[in-house]
């Protein structure tokens, strides 16, 4: 499988399939992850990502590939989602969403090692 295809494997999984036991299974428990949220390390970077798909319904995710070497891809996603508005756990809004991040991932036999923000936005439709 190329570098492309396990990570984005690995983010449909996560954030369309919402299948968090796929990323338990495919980030070792050494994952390093240098996230603009804060996050360090595996549990903490798929805590983030249900807190994340929690409030965002992605519906799609486009991705092109920016740089790549034998190791490490970088790749600007767009993630086409619903953003949920709740209040008390209730659901009073929803607007569409495209949020675009540009990440670097390192892999290492078939397994994503270490990922790294390096630019996000978020743009909503009216």
């Amino acid at each position: 499988m190329s570098l492309f295809d396990t990570v984005i494997r690995v983010l449909e999984e996560v954030y369309i399939a919402k299948n968090f036991s796929y990323a338990e299974e495919h980030l070792p428990e050494n994952y390093v992850c240098h996230c603009s949220a804060g996050t360090k390390s595996k549990a903490e970077a798929i805590a983030l990502a249900k807190k994340y798909v929690k409030k965002h319904d992605i519906k799609k995710i486009y991705s092109t590939v920016e740089n790549s070497s034998e190791e490490t891809i970088t790749l600007n996603i767009l993630f086409e989602c619903v953003e949920k508005e709740k209040f008390l756990g209730i659901t009073f809004g929803e607007h569409r969403a495209h949020h675009r991040h540009l990440k670097t991932f390192r892999v290492k036999d078939g397994i994503i090692t270490e990922s790294r923000d390096e630019f996000s936005e978020f743009e909503y439709e009216e």
